[in-house]
């Protein structure tokens, strides 16, 4: 079987535990993944289920990503609507909402974006770039790239909160999922920089994982958004794949392709850019609903 490819055991429940296992903090028990593999008495027990150990099971799960964001930004959603409910301003209660979504994935992604802002803005050639990628220490770049996208994010959730905490609970959760829609797609466009790591070590998710990833994030963003954004959605939607797609571009431009850290950032450009989106959009819809 090709290292790359997807490993075709796992059951669905198993690859629901790996999406979780490696977006989340939430402790996955490892028996629990294990027992999920199919059996099959002519083959050797496979090696057991960790993304950590084990990246290359994660193209077979990547389609479930979306579904996993959903949840992540539920997580974000509730609490941001009880602070509403409890007379909480809208920015305070977006920036709450917003450290209890980082705090429920372990700052993954945050991690990617500030390593990649390092690398891409202090180092001259590729070589630089991703050494500086690996080191874990936070500079300059990193820094403020992080805290524009969280001003930017919390400013556009705290503004929707206070116009309509409801609409701005589906915001949160419609980037939430259409940001990890993009991790299988980006893969197939771009080549890994590096031989090794976790970006790497993934594989090349299939055409099939990508399509019914998009297709699955694309159907739960309607679901949460179109009352409150009606045609709307399609900008937050165009919105976030564009912020991923400026995130590969650039990486192909300074690494020639993607790592790790580049996934993450364009996870966290994307949700950046369809909260924002949201926040234009949803304030004009509800006014002309209002009209008519």
């Amino acid at each position: 079987m090709d290292a790359n490819a997807p490993d075709e055991r796992l059951s669905l429940a198993a690859q629901f535990r790996l999406a979780v296992a490696f977006l989340t903090r939430l402790p996955v028990p490892q028996d629990a993944l294990d027992e999920d593999f199919d059996d099959n008495d002519d083959e050797p027990d496979p090696v057991p289920l960790d993304p950590a150990r084990d990246p290359a099971q994660l193209a077979s799960a990547m389609w479930l990503f979306p579904l996993v964001g959903f949840g992540i930004g539920g997580t974000g959603a509730i609490v941001l609507a009880l602070l509403s409910w409890a007379g909480v301003p809208g920015l305070a209660a977006a920036a709450i909402a917003v450290g209890a979504v980082i705090w429920l994935t372990g700052a993954l992604h945050e991690d990617g974006l500030s390593d990649v802002a390092d690398g891409f803005g202090g180092g001259r050639d590729k070589a630089s770039k991703m050494a500086i990628m690996r080191d874990s220490r936070l500079g300059a770049y990193g820094a403020v790239a992080l805290g524009i996208t969280l001003i930017a994010k919390i400013a556009a959730l705290g503004a929707l909160a206070d116009l309509n905490p409801g609409a701005a609970a589906g915001a949160l959760i419609a980037a939430a999922t259409w940001s990890r829609a993009m991790f299988a797609p980006t893969m197939r466009w771009l080549e890994p920089a590096r031989a090794d790591g976790v970006g790497a070590g993934a594989g090349t998710p299939r055409e099939g994982t990508s399509w019914t990833g998009l297709l699955l994030g694309a159907a739960l963003t309607f679901l949460v958004l179109m009352t409150p954004a009606g045609a709307g959605v399609f900008v937050v939607l165009t919105a976030g794949g564009l912020g991923a797609f400026a995130v590969g571009w650039i990486a192909l431009r300074q690494i020639g392709g993607y790592t790790g850290d580049v996934l993450g950032a364009g996870q966290q450009i994307a949700e950046t850019a369809a909260l924002v989106a949201a926040s234009a959009v949803i304030p004009h819809a509800t006014l002309l609903g209002r009209i008519v």
